[in-house]
C-alpha cells in the first residue's frame, strides 16, 4: 500500500505546473465561499454591535410613535417606582466635511454613564473621555461647540483633542475621544447643546430606561408613547435584515456551487493526467483498492493545499467583500463602517476543511471511474469513449427530474422564500445535468460551422468535444452555470434599475428637491412656510417620514400634500388610480406595494396605528408601486398626519411649477438662494434621480463581485477540460503528425475546442440565464423585498457574457496550446 502510494505521490514534483494548476483551481473555489460567507458574517456583526451600542445597558426606550417628546417627562419618571435608571437622548445625522454621515448623540453625562457605561472608559494612549480630568467635563457640559468623537473615527481623519470638527451643522470643537465601541462613526455632544443646534428646546428624541417593572411601568404610560423592550427592538432590526440577510446567503451558496464544481472538474482533470500510472500499477499486480486509496491521498494532499490557500485569498477577499456589503447596508439602513473579521487560524482550518471536504465529495465520480479502469486500456492512452453517451444519457434523465421537481417548488415557493432559492438551484443543477445531452445534439452544427472555418483541423475539434464528454460536460456545465449567473443575475438588475427608473419618473417630479430623507436630517418648518408663501409657485409638497411599529414589524408612514401631489406627479397605481387622492384629502391612507403583501392586506381594510393621543383607524383606499423601502410604506396627508402624531418636522420639500411659466428659472433660482441661506442642500430632478441610480449601482456591487468570481472560477473549469484532453489524446497528436497535421493545425484545433466549449456555453448561458431572471424576479424578489420589478431584459448582460465566453476559453486554451508547440511531434511519436 505505501509502494503505491509513493509511486503515485512521486508524480507531484515532476509536474509541477499541473499540481500548481490543480491546487489554484480548488484554491480558487475555497476563496469564493471562504471571501462571501466570511464578508456577510463580519458586516451583519458590525451592524449588531452598532444596535448593542445604541442599546446600551437598557432594558427599554420610551418615545412617541412620532415626533419629539416633551423634556417634562423627565420629571415623572425622576418619581417613577418602576424606573432605575433612565437617560435623555437626541439621536441625529450630520455628515462630515468629506460628506461621510456620522451619528450625533446627544446625553445627560451624569445620566447617561448607567445606560453606556463602556462609553465613559478611558479609551487608548490619550483619550480620557468624560472619565478625564474635570477641565474636560466643565468643557463638555459649557462649551456650545464642544464634542467627544470615537477614537477610530478621530484617527481615520487624523483629529486630534483640540482639533475642528467640520460639519453640515457647523464647527465643533474635539475635546477627545472615546473607545470605539460601534463600527458606527458617533459624535457625542452635551444634550443640551443639540437642543440648540437643532432647535428642539425642551424637547428630547426619546429617554433609554433600565425599568424594574415593565408590566407596571407600561400599563401607566401606553397612552401616546411607545415604548419597546431592547429585545423587541433588536427584533425589528433583524427584520429589516432579513431579506439583506437571506440574499448574501444566496450569494454564499452561489459560490459554493461554481466552487464545489470546479473541485470536481479539478478532480476529474487529476484522475485523467493520473490514469496511465495507474494502468501502470495494476498491471504490476497492485489492487484497485490500493489505487484508489493512493489516489484518494493525492486528492486529500490536493484538497488541503487548496484549502489552506483558498483560507489564505479567502480572507483577503472578505477584507474587500466587508466593505461593499457595508455600503450596501449603509445605503439601505443606516451609515456603517464595518470592520473585517480579525484574522484567526481558523480561517484557514476552515478553508482546509472545505477544501478537503469538497475535494472528496467532487472526486466520488472520479473515483468510481478509476474503479472501473481497464488497465489495458489505460496503458493505450484511451478512455472510456463509448460509455460517455450512457452516462450523457444518465445525467439527462436526471437533469429533467430535478426540471420538474424545480416546477414543484416553484409552485410552492410562496410559502417561504427559502422554497424560491431551492428552486433556483435546483433549475441550475438540472440545466447543468442536461448539458451534456445538449452538447451532443448541438455538435453537429459546431461541426459544420467549424468546419468553414477551419477546414479538417476545425472538425475534428468539433468531434473531439463530442467524443469526450465525460470530460467536456462538466467544463462546459461549470461555464454555462457562470455565465447564467452573469446574465441572471445582470437582467435581474437592469430590470430593477429600468423600474426604478419608471418609478422616479412617475412619482418623482418635482422641479427642485430641498434637504433629505436621510435619518436624522430636517428641514425647518418656518423655511416651508417662507417658500410656500412665495408668489408665482406651483405647488410646494412638504415630505416627512417616519418609521412605527405595526404588528411587530417596522413601516414608513410617509406625510404629503395629496393636492400637490394629484396635481403634478402621475403614481404608478397597482390598485386605484389618481382619483384615490380625494378619500387621502378625507383622512384616508394609500399604502405602497410592499406593504400589501407584507400584512396580506386589502383594499378597503382599515388599519390601527398607534398615534400620540391613543390608536389611530385608516382606511386603506389605494396601492401603488414602490421601491423606498421593502418593509411597507403608508402614505398619508400632511393635515391628517399633524392631528395623528403632532410631528411638525420635515424631511424634505419638493418645489413644483407650472409648464410654460415664463417666470419659472427665475423663481427655482431664489428658492436656491433661500435654500443656500438656511445651509439646505438643493437637487435638481435630474441631479436627484443621479443620486438614486448611483446609490442603486452601489448597492450591487457584491452581486457584481461574485458574477466576475464565479466567471473566474468557470475559467479554470475550462482550462482543466483542455488539459484533460491534451493528456488523453497524446498519442492521438502522434497519428495527427504522422497524417501531416502541422503544429499550427494542431494548436487551431485546440483553440477551437476550447471556444467551441465556451460558445456552446454561452448559447445554453442565453436560455438558462433567463429563466433564472425570471426566477430571480417573479419568485425570489417578491418573496423576499415585496415588491413587484418588471421585467426589462438589457442587452448588455449578453453581450458582455458573450463576450467572456470567447476571451476565457481562448485565455483557457493558451497554456494547452502552448504544450502543443513544446511537445509535439516527437514524444507523441516515441509513445506510438
Amino acid at each position: 500500500m505505501k509502494t503505491v502510494t509513493r509511486a503515485f505521490l512521486r508524480y507531484l514534483p515532476r509536474r509541477r505546473s499541473l499540481s500548481i494548476l490543480q491546487i489554484t483551481g480548488i484554491a480558487c473555489g475555497v476563496a469564493a465561499v471562504i471571501g462571501m460567507v466570511f464578508s456577510a458574517r463580519a458586516a451583519l456583526f458590525s451592524f449588531s454591535r452598532a444596535i448593542e451600542f445604541l442599546n446600551g445597558a437598557a432594558t427599554h426606550s420610551m418615545e412617541r410613535p412620532a415626533g419629539p417628546v416633551d423634556e417634562a417627562l423627565l420629571a415623572k419618571l425622576i418619581h417613577d417606582p418602576d424606573v432605575r435608571s433612565f437617560s435623555p437622548v437626541i439621536d441625529r445625522r450630520v455628515r462630515l466635511e468629506n460628506g461621510e454621515p456620522v451619528r450625533l448623540l446627544g446625553i445627560d453625562p451624569f445620566l447617561d454613564k448607567t445606560i453606556r457605561p463602556k462609553m465613559f472608559r478611558p479609551g487608548g494612549n490619550t483619550a480620557q473621555g468624560l472619565q478625564g480630568d474635570r477641565e474636560t467635563l466643565l468643557s463638555f457640559l459649557l462649551d456650545q461647540k464642544a464634542v467627544l468623537m470615537d477614537e477610530k473615527t478621530a484617527s481615520r481623519l487624523t483629529l486630534m483633542p483640540g482639533s475642528i470638527v467640520r460639519t453640515s451643522r457647523g464647527e465643533f470643537k474635539l475635546l477627545d475621544t472615546f473607545p470605539s465601541l460601534s463600527p458606527e462613526p458617533l459624535i457625542v455632544m452635551d444634550i443640551g447643546h443639540v437642543q440648540r443646534l437643532f432647535d428642539l428646546e425642551g424637547r428630547i428624541d426619546r429617554v433609554d430606561l433600565i425599568l424594574k417593572n415593565e408590566h407596571a411601568f407600561v400599563s401607566r404610560h401606553k397612552e401616546g408613547f411607545r415604548i419597546q423592550s431592547s429585545r423587541q427592538k433588536e427584533q425589528i432590526y433583524a427584520g429589516m435584515l432579513r431579506a439583506f440577510r437571506l440574499n448574501l446567503e444566496a450569494l454564499s451558496l452561489i459560490a459554493l456551487f461554481v466552487g464545489v464544481f470546479l473541485i470536481y472538474n479539478t478532480t476529474m482533470f487529476a484522475v485523467a493526467s493520473r490514469r496511465k500510472d495507474a494502468g501502470i500499477l495494476r498491471s504490476l499486480g497492485a489492487s484497485r483498492r490500493e489505487v484508489v486509496s493512493a489516489f484518494l491521498t493525492e486528492i486529500l494532499i490536493f484538497g488541503l493545499a487548496g484549502g489552506l490557500l483558498g483560507g489564505l485569498f479567502g480572507y483577503v477577499l472578505s477584507r474587500f467583500l466587508t466593505g461593499l456589503v457595508g455600503q450596501t447596508i449603509s445605503n439601505l439602513y443606516f451609515f456603517l463602517r464595518p470592520e473585517p473579521l480579525p484574522w484567526s487560524w481558523w480561517i484557514v482550518v476552515a478553508g482546509a476543511f472545505f477544501g478537503c471536504s469538497a475535494s472528496v465529495l467532487g472526486s466520488v465520480f472520479p473515483l468510481l471511474e478509476l474503479m472501473r479502469l481497464d488497465p489495458v486500456r489505460a496503458l493505450q492512452g484511451r478512455t472510456a469513449a463509448g460509455t460517455s453517451i450512457k452516462g450523457t444519457r444518465k445525467a439527462a434523465l436526471a437533469g429533467i427530474a430535478t426540471l420538474i421537481l424545480t416546477i414543484i417548488l416553484l409552485i410552492l415557493s410562496p410559502v417561504h422564500v427559502y422554497i424560491g432559492f431551492t428552486a433556483a438551484f435546483a433549475f441550475l443543477f438540472g440545466a447543468s445535468l442536461l448539458t451534456g445531452l445538449l452538447l451532443a445534439l448541438i455538435a453537429p452544427l459546431l461541426r459544420h460551422i467549424f468546419g468553414l472555418l477551419c477546414g479538417l483541423p476545425g472538425r475534428i475539434a468539433a468531434g473531439n468535444i463530442r467524443q469526450n464528454l465525460n470530460r467536456t460536460a462538466v467544463a462546459v456545465a461549470a461555464f454555462m452555470v457562470a455565465l447564467s449567473m452573469s446574465v441572471g443575475l445582470g437582467s435581474m438588475i437592469g430590470s430593477f434599475r429600468q423600474s426604478l427608473i419608471w418609478w422616479m419618473g412617475t412619482q418623482l417630479r418635482a422641479d427642485i428637491y430641498i434637504g433629505s430623507t436621510s435619518e436624522g436630517f430636517e428641514v425647518p418648518e418656518r423655511f416651508y412656510e417662507e417658500i410656500r408663501e412665495m408668489p408665482g409657485l406651483g405647488g410646494v409638497d412638504p415630505y416627512r417620514n417616519v418609521q412605527i411599529p405595526y404588528r411587530g414589524k417596522s413601516v414608513s408612514v410617509a406625510a404629503v400634500r395629496a393636492d400637490v401631489l394629484q396635481k403634478y406627479t402621475r403614481f404608478g397605481w397597482l390598485k386605484g388610480g389618481n382619483e384615490n387622492w380625494e378619500p387621502v384629502k378625507r383622512g384616508e391612507v394609500i399604502v405602497s406595494e410592499s406593504f400589501l403583501r407584507s400584512f396580506k392586506a386589502r383594499m378597503g381594510e382599515v388599519i390601527t396605528l398607534e398615534g400620540n393621543h391613543g390608536p389611530a383607524r385608516f382606511r386603506i383606499a389605494a396601492a401603488f408601486y414602490d421601491y423606498t423601502t421593502e418593509r411597507g410604506l403608508i402614505m398619508m396627508d400632511r393635515t391628517t398626519y399633524l392631528a395623528t402624531f403632532n410631528d411638525r418636522r420635515l424631511n424634505s420639500i419638493g418645489v413644483f411649477m407650472d409648464p410654460g411659466d415664463p417666470r419659472r428659472q427665475e423663481l427655482l433660482d431664489e428658492v436656491k438662494k433661500r435654500a443656500s441661506a438656511h445651509g439646505l442642500p438643493v437637487f435638481t430632478l435630474d441631479q436627484l434621480h443621479h443620486r438614486i441610480l448611483s446609490v442603486f449601482d452601489s448597492t450591487f456591487a457584491v452581486t457584481r463581485s461574485m458574477r466576475v468570481l464565479a466567471i473566474i472560477v468557470a475559467f479554470f473549469g475550462i482550462a482543466g477540460a483542455l488539459l484533460t484532453l491534451f493528456i488523453e489524446r497524446q498519442r492521438e497528436f502522434g497519428i495527427y503528425r504522422a497524417l501531416g497535421f502541422s503544429t499550427r493545425q494542431v494548436a487551431a484545433m485546440t483553440l477551437m475546442e476550447g471556444i467551441g466549449m465556451g460558445m456552446v456555453s454561452f448559447v445554453l448561458s442565453i436560455v438558462v440565464g433567463t429563466v433564472l431572471a425570471f426566477i430571480l424576479i417573479k419568485v425570489i424578489n417578491v418573496q423576499s423585498f415585496n415588491w413587484t420589478i418588471f421585467f426589462y431584459p438589457p442587452w448588455s448582460p449578453y453581450v458582455l457574457s458573450g463576450i467572456t465566453a470567447v476571451l476565457a476559453s481562448a485565455g483557457a486554451a493558451l497554456y494547452p496550446i502552448w504544450k502543443v508547440f513544446r511537445t509535439y511531434p516527437h514524444m507523441q511519436l516515441r509513445e506510438e
